[in-house]
């Protein structure tokens, strides 16, 4: 299976979301693990629904996780010329009943409005009718001159041998008749655009590929597609269909849901906050679909890996359900990864870092604040021990505001004000048998009772000088982490604030 060649082929009339890039990621590892071509077709003939800029958003997101195609990509639009030709060559050709394959339709909007209301009102699945196809040569000579606008059609077997049968590379046994449902459909539009059921084929079969994976959704056009590989004389792809992502069960995964705006499902949404490609891809896998013998596995893993793992015979059927806790999972575990694989890995997120602060502090732009070397930025990195996703929480997060900025000191977190201020001048005697290593201020503070204070008032009053809050890292590692300098003048400065009796002053480091 060394020839295979896949294609991932979308249309640019939006964002890629994680549907798209689903498709894309499991034809890539369905090549990949055959050591075959993965290719890129941009299906760009509704010239309607194109988004400006999407195209290349698409080829960006795509070298973003490393799912590059293997030769320049085919553009649709570019070969309408292509398309015309093969097509020209089924004029004149008749089917088995003795009917033409393709024929062209006159007929107007309103015309085909009407045909549909009739079949709505009768119960009825809308399906063209067929009347153009019964035109004369002269007939149609005659509308062609006086300019009317037309499509060309394909026309549908009405017999058994309409149906299609064949074996999905995911669902098995699959057999469809496209006359009962639609009738005679559009491969050509009045504006000289192929429908992607003409396009589709012609490129498929010029780029010549093995393996067409796309969603569950174009399954039943999948026997219209081998009606035009019959009537062509051609050679079919194989052809598998992959579930569809849902939000829950039943629920399809769209950009119009209201859950989007808390969890989107455009991937440039992760890629601009920070997010790693691999995780991205991880979590793709975890939503469902197969592939893998144990997808809980995958979590962690590179592109590379996942190659290694990927097996075509463990495809699911089932429904895929996009639960973005997992995502969570997926983007921690790679963060710990890249920290800590290589130097170069770990220099790049410090220097991903130091850009954070810059971006949310930039008074802090000159080469003394401290907040800006590498060996600050470092600690937090060691300190936060990866219970963050991304960096932007560590400015976004009310909790981690101390690594930055001058912690308040607030009297609402004051029990009583003059034991706060006992434990501080008591804390600042003593101040020189604390030689700042995790155990020995862990010691300090569990043995020094100053006044009958029990231990848990006292890491209370260390945190609120040190941090400004209730909750966080336990306090000997905060005061390790600041060392002897810090901590004294943010002892020294609390004190001072409180001396003037202000709710909330800013204690200077």
């Amino acid at each position: 299976m060394s020839s295979i060649r896949v294609r991932f082929a979308p249309s640019p009339t939006g964002q890629l979301h994680f549907g798209g890039l689903r498709t894309a990621l499991y034809n890539y590892l369905f090549s990949k693990s055959f050591n075959g071509k993965f290719l890129l077709r941009i299906e760009d003939t509704d010239r309607e629904r194109i988004v400006p800029d999407s195209m290349e958003q698409i080829q960006t997101l795509l070298k973003w996780t490393r799912l590059q195609p293997d030769e320049p990509p085919i553009i649709q639009s570019e070969r309408v010329d292509i398309y015309r030709k093969y097509l020209n060559k089924l004029f004149g050709k008749l089917n088995h009943q003795n009917q033409p394959h393709i024929y062209r339709c006159f007929c107007s909007v309103d015309r085909l409005m009407h045909l549909r209301h009739e079949c709505k009102r009768r119960s009825q699945p809308y399906r063209y009718d067929g009347r153009c196809k019964q035109l004369t040569e002269k007939q149609q000579n005659e509308y062609l001159q006086q300019g009317l606008p037309h499509v060309i059609r394909f026309s549908l077997p009405t017999d058994d041998q309409g149906i299609q049968v064949y074996e999905d590379l995911v669902y098995g046994h699959h057999e469809h008749s496209p006359y009962i449902t639609e009738g005679d459909f559009i491969l050509l539009k009045s504006d000289g655009y192929p429908t992607y059921h003409l396009a589709n084929v012609i490129d498929d079969h010029l780029m010549n590929i093995t393996h067409v994976l796309r969603g569950h959704e174009w399954q039943t056009s999948t026997s219209k597609h081998l009606l035009l590989y019959k009537a062509f004389n051609w050679s079919a792809p194989i052809y598998g269909h992959l579930p569809l992502l849902e939000r829950e069960r039943g629920r399809k995964l769209s950009k119009r849901d209201p859950e989007n705006v808390i969890n989107p499902i455009e991937i440039d949404y992760y890629r601009q906050k920070g997010y790693f490609p691999n995780a991205i891809l991880n979590f793709i896998t975890l939503c469902g679909g197969g592939g893998f013998t144990d997808e809980d596995a995958i979590t962690g893993k590179t592109l590379d890996e996942m190659i290694s793992l990927f097996n075509i015979k463990l495809f699911s059927r089932h429904a895929a359900i996009v639960d973005f806790k997992k995502l969570s999972l997926c983007q921690r575990a790679h963060f710990k990864r890249e920290y800590q694989k290589s130097i170069e890995g770990r220099q790049n997120i410090i220097e991903q870092l130091r850009q954070k602060v810059l971006h949310y502090y930039p008074e802090k732009n000159f080469i003394s604040s401290i907040q800006l070397q590498n060996d600050y930025l470092e600690k937090v990195l060691n300190m936060i021990d990866f219970r963050i996703i991304l960096l932007d929480e560590l400015f976004t997060n009310n909790s981690y505001e101390y690594l930055w900025k001058e912690p308040e000191i607030k009297k609402d977190f004051i029990d009583n004000i003059e034991q706060f201020k006992f434990v501080i001048k008591q804390t600042l005697n003593n101040f020189n048998e604390i030689h700042f290593r995790h155990d020995d201020i862990k010691k300090f503070i569990k043995e020094y009772q100053p006044n009958t204070i029990t231990n848990k008032q006292i890491f209370r009053i260390w945190r609120l000088v040190l941090c400004g809050c209730l909750q966080g890292p336990p306090v000997q590692e905060i005061a390790t982490f600041f060392g002897s300098d810090i901590v004294r003048k943010r002892f020294e400065n609390a004190l001072v604030v409180l001396d003037q009796q202000n709710e909330n002053v800013q204690v200077k480091l």
